[in-house]
């Protein structure tokens, strides 16, 4: 199912917009030229979605194209050139927008500088620890080692290249992004979580450069870990022809193949997740030197999971045992095991809670409200059996026996 992406894209043109309008009153050519092909680039995948304005749109981005080839080569713009939106948030009607004197100089690093602080933002809160994943000991097992002997120094000089690119895959909710965390974590490194597909949509033909600039901020906040989420994107954007997509994979490949050779100080990490690893192709399988593949919770781990999610979080279950929830959730991945929980836990509150509404009704304002409390029961095994029933399993057997094949032979 094709997902609409023009809110999106219609909020990130707003914000163009508005940095592009502050460049033309400040008198920043090389900022306005950026904003100017960004806008052009948004509107141009914009029109896609827009079945009855999709050409007034293209009208438009090749207005903003103009503007910035004139921009670019340093040509004197005056007001009544710039697109006419724009033109309308100009308050000085005889502006003219020059270039200033030595403006090409140092470019190159201001548009460095402007990724780097882009690619700053992608450092995300990892406390994820390796007693909070059930099951998954082989993978546990490889990244603790990686870890261990990237830092670790040997009794003899010997050399050992412990694997730096992991591939994770499997079923979708099975832990891959959990893993990422807890090994971040455990080497209390930074942790930059990276959506190929936000990288895409939203730096439209800057994603190589965005690219680039995540790896350089990883080098600088050594120790570190990058996890790159749904990493299938890479190759199916890239095999539909989407000519940012192509030149990401390229950046993506070039930054993995000099990541290895790179003599660190502090180890850096890059784990890969996908859903979909037969979308993969070669070229970009080769790079990652150990492939985990991160099945459903077994027997075992799925005992633990409904614990995690009820037992060490303070619940009590009534009427059924937690091995009788795992012999029931066969095929169940974690996160439809967590969901289960969730639903369940709501039906237990409702049947505890019956008069919320009625209680909301008399309570004036938010200081009031904090003062009540509400009742907590253990949780039946009508519950959870109601919440398993609803929530249904999102791996088939046909894919377990799609990811159990692959790689193998």
């Amino acid at each position: 199912m094709a997902v609409d992406a023009s809110a999106f894209l219609h909020d990130e043109i707003k914000r163009s917009k508005k940095k592009l309008e502050k460049a033309l009153k400040q008198g920043d050519t090389f900022i306005a030229a950026r904003q100017a092909k960004r806008i052009a680039e948004l509107l141009r995948e914009l029109a896609k979605y827009r079945k009855w304005s999709g050409k007034e749109l293209l009208e438009l981005a090749k207005e903003y194209d103009e503007l910035y080839l004139k921009l670019k080569r340093g040509e004197l713009v005056p007001v009544s050139q710039v697109p006419e939106e724009i033109r309308r948030e100009l308050r000085k009607p005889k502006i003219v927008i020059a270039k200033p004197k030595g403006a090409g100089e140092g470019e190159l690093a201001k548009l460095t500088r402007e990724f780097d602080i882009e690619a700053e933002k992608l450092i995300a809160k990892a406390d994820i620890t390796w007693d909070d994943i059930a099951g998954l000991e082989e993978a546990k097992r490889a990244l603790i080692e990686a870890i261990f002997y990237a830092i670790a120094k040997p009794e003899k000089p010997v050399k050992i290249e412990p694997p730096r690119r992991f591939l994770l895959y499997g079923p979708p909710g099975c832990g891959k992004t959990l893993l990422a965390m807890a090994a971040s974590n455990m080497l209390k490194a930074t942790f930059f979580n990276v959506s190929i597909d936000k990288i895409l949509s939203r730096y439209v033909g800057d994603s190589p450069k965005m690219m680039a600039a995540v790896f350089r901020a990883a080098y600088r906040h050594a120790p570190s870990v990058i996890f790159f989420d749904e990493v299938e994107t890479l190759a199916v954007k890239r095999d539909l022809g989407r000519e940012p997509a192509i030149g990401l994979v390229q950046t993506f490949l070039t930054e993995l193949d000099g990541f290895k050779s790179k003599k660190l100080e502090k180890p850096v990490i890059v784990i890969a997740a996908t859903n979909k690893p037969w979308l993969l192709d070669e070229a970009i399988l080769s790079r990652f030197e150990k492939r985990i593949y991160i099945p459903l919770p077994d027997f075992k781990a799925r005992k633990e999971l409904f614990k995690i999610h009820l037992e060490k979080k303070g619940f009590e279950i009534q009427g059924i045992t937690y091995d009788e929830l795992a012999k029931l959730t066969e095929g169940y991945s974690g996160r439809d095991i967590a969901n289960i929980c969730k639903e369940a836990i709501m039906k237990m509150l409702r049947r505890a809670n019956p008069k919320i509404t009625e209680i909301l009704n008399k309570v004036k304002d938010l200081s009031e409200l904090e003062k009540i409390t509400y009742k907590v029961a253990p949780i039946t095994k009508q519950e959870l059996l109601e919440a398993a029933k609803k929530v249904k399993p999102a791996t088939t057997k046909q894919d377990v026996e799609k990811y159990s094949k692959l790689f193998k032979g």
